[in-house]
């Protein structure tokens, strides 16, 4: 192992197969997180090193993430090689967590360069993720952040789902209290039984509403949502009041995928497919009436 002087992750303890750690150029910050690339016996290519101090408050947080991540196996989903998560006891330790690296651009820097999606990379981008959401459906587990800036787009044009940092585990205790008027949500792209803090109503049909929103996005170049908006509360009134704009698309010369597109974004729950089954079938009777 390579350590470079009075670096601070010089205290952690890791396994000999990771050969060297770029410390001196992290590829990312955020929060209690910092990102290196890392070289690893036995690979011809990079992954990337995770180094996270967790608070009291996101402790819990972070170990479901990985949980999350270790047990869902997608290909569109970066695979976690190694970590130190189950012999940290407190939160005072820092977690490192080994993991796939994806080369790439962020969906948001996607749409920021004014890129203009055909309808085949449309359909793509729709059945790569149905196939993740089916996978993490089976586990009983909601991403509840699906937007552009945790959705990746690889050079090699195929799309990756990141970061599970705030996944609902059905299956678990929820960690967020339940009488706080909100719960944790990304405005702009959660539905309202996330952001009311409604638990009881979360399921994949919170995850499909996103989805249906960065869909439009990536076909009008915005979000509706939060177009010219001017605080938290138009865009809350905005999502609970207001339909999906209605979409023109070429090659949905039948507007089914346009109708498609608002079923999955419906700001009733009640209105979206009722699994990622139920979708997937919706979406098979619209590809035939698509002119690609």
């Amino acid at each position: 192992m390579i350590f470079e002087m009075n670096t601070p992750e010089k205290e952690l303890s890791l396994p000999e197969k990771i050969l060297r750690v770029d410390w001196k150029n992290p590829i990312g910050k955020g929060g209690q997180k910092v990102v290196y690339m890392a070289e690893v016996e036995g690979l011809d290519h990079p992954l990337v090193l995770k180094v996270i101090l967790p608070s009291a408050d996101s402790w819990d947080r972070i170990k479901r993430e990985v949980r999350a991540v270790t047990c869902i196996q997608n290909k569109n989903i970066p695979q976690i090689f190694d970590t130190n998560i189950d012999l940290v006891t407190n939160h005072g330790q820092k977690v490192w967590i080994l993991e796939e690296y994806v080369q790439g651009q962020c969906l948001r820097k996607v749409i920021q360069n004014h890129r203009v999606f055909s309808l085949s990379e449309i359909v793509n981008f729709l059945d790569v993720m149905f196939s993740i959401l089916e996978v993490t459906e089976q586990h009983n587990i909601i991403h509840r952040d699906i937007k552009p800036e945790n959705i990746m787009l690889d050079d090699d044009g195929k799309y990756w789902l990141l970061d599970f940092g705030i996944a609902r585990h059905l299956d678990l205790e929820s960690l967020t209290l339940t009488n706080a008027p909100f719960g944790l949500f990304s405005i702009g792209y959660s539905a309202s039984e996330q952001f009311r803090n409604r638990k009881k109503d979360i399921d994949i049909r919170t995850d499909l509403f996103s989805l249906g929103v960065v869909v439009t996005e990536m076909i009008k170049g915005y979000n509706p949502y939060l177009h010219e908006a001017d605080n938290v509360l138009q865009v809350i009134k905005r999502i609970e009041q207001n339909p999906l704009p209605a979409l023109r698309i070429e090659g949905d010369d039948q507007f089914m995928l346009a109708k498609f597109l608002k079923m999955l974004g419906d700001n009733r729950i009640s209105r979206r497919p009722g699994s990622i089954a139920d979708a997937k079938k919706i979406f098979e009777l619209v590809k035939p009436t698509l002119q690609f």
